[in-house]
């Protein structure tokens, strides 16, 4: 691998870190438990917080409901900077509800951030075989791993996967198209990069 190719890629990761954290709000799809508890941006995280450790508490909630109540907790901990608090409960989510795909996604993306890559690489593994035909986002988070360990033609490919699957998704097209650059393809990176932005101008940033 080029010298240069290993600069680009340092500058790279912390931008893929930067966007782990992003994502790890936005993995677990369900329908808000009540006003609050609701895993959104629509109330002030600390007291998302509050609120769902009380629907927790109070006996009302079981299985998939209590594993959302966990799930919605562990993305408010996240926004709070708590880490390992969210890992917990996100933990919590899976063993109530083991087949929800995008809890599995979540607790990739806190392996991934703090860098233990091969249990984020087996929890992106485990979403995509629980959801295999919308499984864009893992690939496109397995892609971003590769993509920090320097394995660029690994992660060109879980892009490539994530495109076949999303070929509209901006996302995917775009590091695709970076993970093109830093293995030296610069028609192929091109290509992506433009045709990323044609679908979101501001992929990119």
């Amino acid at each position: 691998m080029a010298s240069g190719s290993l600069m680009i890629s340092s500058r790279t990761i912390g931008a893929v870190l930067s966007l782990a954290l992003v994502l790890l709000t936005t993995r677990v799809q369900a329908a808000a438990l009540d006003a609050t508890c609701t895993g959104e941006p629509d109330r002030p995280w600390r007291k998302q917080i509050a609120g769902c450790t009380k629907a927790i508490k109070s006996g009302k909630y079981a299985g998939k409901d209590l594993a959302k109540a966990f799930a919605f907790r562990s993305r408010a901990h996240v926004r709070t900077g708590d880490i390992d608090r969210s890992l917990a409960d996100i933990e919590q989510a899976i063993r109530l509800d083991p087949r929800d795909a995008s809890a599995f996604n979540a607790r990739g993306d806190l392996y991934f951030f703090k860098g233990d890559r091969e249990r984020a690489l087996a929890d992106y593994t485990k979403a995509i075989s629980l959801e295999p035909a919308s499984a864009g986002q893992a690939f496109i988070n397995r892609g971003m791993v590769h993509l920090t360990t320097g394995d660029f033609d690994r992660a060109v490919a879980e892009f490539g996967q994530a495109v076949r699957l999303e070929p509209a998704s901006a996302e995917a097209l775009y590091w695709r198209g970076m993970a093109s650059r830093l293995k030296g393809d610069t028609a192929a990176a091109d290509a992506d990069i433009a045709a990323a932005k044609k679908i979101d101008p501001g992929v990119d940033r």
